[in-house]
């Protein structure tokens, strides 16, 4: 039986645009690469969303990870996750955001989405790659209320207990990422007891960096 991979992506963002690099990983399996405004009209029944409960691997990216991991007891036993760039509270110390300029910034997309972008632009600017430009074009496509229900959400949401690890989990961050710092991905090493940290020293945000 062919093995199902899903991929779950970051805030306004498309893993689609690395398609043809990240299949590498596992040819042979088949693929589905979940569109960001899909993803957030499932953030209350995440695990309702088609295909993620049948996956054999599920890859989440920065806000997909975090999602991820705050719906991890209904994650089927043995369904392996691989966290791209995961943190356990985006408002933490180590942030260039607290709850409330964040809340501030998710209300200013309904009025100014160029606004919220360019802040969110500028975390990812100087990283390795050249996916930067990509990644604004493609989040203008994205509706103003998917990206507002996604930092509200990333706003008041944290990871504060130790979350059940029923199958195979990985973490791979990048010593060079702008958007989640190492930092924040190392404070989920007390909520995840036993699971592996991988720093990529070379790696930014961009997930063929992380994966590859």
């Amino acid at each position: 039986m062919k093995e199902k991979w899903i991929w779950l992506p970051d805030f306004a963002s498309d893993m689609g645009l690395w398609e043809d690099d990240l299949v590498g990983i596992s040819p042979d399996a088949d693929h589905l690469f979940v569109s960001y405004e899909k993803m957030v009209s499932f953030l209350e029944n995440f695990y309702d969303m088609p295909g993620l409960a049948e996956a054999s691997t599920v890859v989440g990216w920065g806000f997909g990870a975090f999602v991820l991991l705050k719906n991890a007891d209904k994650r089927p036993k043995n369904q392996k996750w691989i966290l791209l760039a995961p943190y356990a509270d985006y408002c933490s110390e180590h942030s260039e955001w607290n709850t409330e300029n964040l809340a501030f910034i998710a209300h200013q997309t309904l009025t100014a989405v160029d606004a919220t972008l360019n802040a969110f632009y500028e975390l990812i600017e100087n990283e390795f790659g050249e996916w930067q430009d990509d990644w604004m074009k493609t989040a203008k496509t994205m509706s103003p209320e998917s990206m507002l229900k996604g930092l509200l959400y990333i706003a008041k949401t944290c990871i504060d207990a130790p979350v059940p690890i029923t199958g195979e989990t990985q973490v791979l961050y990048g010593r060079m990422d702008g958007a989640v710092p190492p930092a924040m991905t190392l404070e989920l090493k007390e909520f995840l007891p036993g699971v592996e940290f991988k720093e990529r020293p070379k790696a930014g945000h961009w997930p063929p960096m992380l994966l590859f």
